[in-house]
């Protein structure tokens, strides 16, 4: 079943149905991520397929190779990060502010301004 997609794959006699995959990969992080690495792979060489496609490429047939190459470029980029337009960076800060209950001094201002008026 080496390069076939999902949908093939569930549709096969004896496997699972596609929506029990899809249970699987939500409910089962080790599954998933195993799909995951299966599916980098597969784009992988798909992009190796291309590339000899393009090699062998005629004037009957360059247009249909320029857009599935153009498909699993796109596809790769989300797959692959190597093949990513743009690197992005994300930074999780959490802060946070405490108020000490030993320095009530902000309440002696308040009530000044409160007497005050």
């Amino acid at each position: 079943m080496n390069g076939m997609p999902l949908t093939q794959i569930c549709e096969k006699s004896g496997s699972p149905s596609l929506s029990k995959v899809y249970d699987w990969i939500r409910t089962d992080k080790v599954f998933a991520d195993k799909i995951l690495t299966a599916r980098k792979i597969a784009a992988q060489t798909y992009l190796d397929r291309m590339i000899t496609e393009l090699e062998n490429a005629d004037n009957g047939n360059i247009g249909i190779i320029k857009e599935k190459l153009q498909h699993y470029r796109w596809l790769s980029s989300k797959l692959i990060a190597i093949y990513g337009d743009k690197q992005q960076v994300a930074i999780d800060q959490k802060v946070e502010i405490k108020w000490s209950d030993e320095d009530k001094s902000y309440e002696n201002e308040i009530k000044n301004v409160s007497e005050s008026e």
